[in-house]
């Protein structure tokens, strides 16, 4: 059976606390580090596993066994300059994986120059999560027009990929018509993980693109067997 892994979270605010919560449900070995006495408390006595220490001190990290996690996390809120000298620490440690938590853009790039692993904003992560979240729950919808017309998103398979969309004449073979076409972004955007184009002739259909069409609830149907 695997070792269930070492999660060490700095800042038991309410961002690390919800945090070592959600681990702890997974049966993650967490364990919670704060300044702050009272909080340290609060979640010894929630039965997580905390200890208190002043991040900014190397020594108290390595005494409170950091170095024996697979991944921290610095989880602080405000103190931005507490947050940076945490993540200084924790590289010179050689710390295997870092999370950062960051206040804003400019605090997140002084973060990936210290060579955290991963920066993560909450406001705006959560941000892209709800919105990638809507965007995959309404291109699985169908939008009524008038009558049997419909607008729906078609998942492109493997058959058109290579194809323009002029040479698919998909309004004389499948009597739809191409509204919009969403494609991933190149290279793994984070920030724009998809490009909307307008679905110009010569452009050439790629397997793993989004169609939203036109066409009868007939019509989309047939088009959709004919994607896949």
């Amino acid at each position: 059976m695997a070792q269930n892994k070492r999660i060490f979270i700095i800042g038991a605010g309410r961002f690390g606390t919800h945090l070592a919560t959600r681990l702890a449900a997974f049966d993650t070995e967490v364990i919670v580090a704060d300044m702050n006495p009272e909080r340290v408390q609060a979640l010894a006595e929630s039965g997580l596993e905390s200890v208190e220490l002043n991040a900014e001190d190397p020594e108290a990290l390595k005494e409170a066994g950091v170095q024996e996690a697979d991944a921290v996390v610095v989880g602080i809120g405000e103190n931005m300059q507490g947050s940076i000298l945490a993540t200084l620490n924790l590289k010179e440690l050689e710390i295997p994986y870092i999370v950062t938590r960051a206040l804003d853009e400019k605090h997140a790039k002084v973060l990936e120059k210290l060579g955290a692993n991963s920066v993560v904003l909450p406001a705006r992560d959560m941000a892209y999560q709800l919105a990638e979240t809507l965007r995959s729950h309404f291109l699985n919808d169908r939008i009524p027009i008038v009558g049997e017309y419909q607008v729906a998103s078609v998942a492109l398979g493997g058959k058109l990929s290579g194809i323009s969309i002029e040479d698919a004449k998909l309004p004389e073979h499948y009597h739809v018509n191409i509204l919009l076409l969403v494609r991933e972004s190149p290279n793994g955007d984070e920030e724009t993980p998809h490009t909307f184009k307008e679905p110009l002739p010569p452009m050439v259909m790629m397997e793993g693109d989004t169609l939203f069409v036109s066409g009868t609830r007939e019509h989309i149907n047939a088009f959709e067997s004919a994607c896949g």
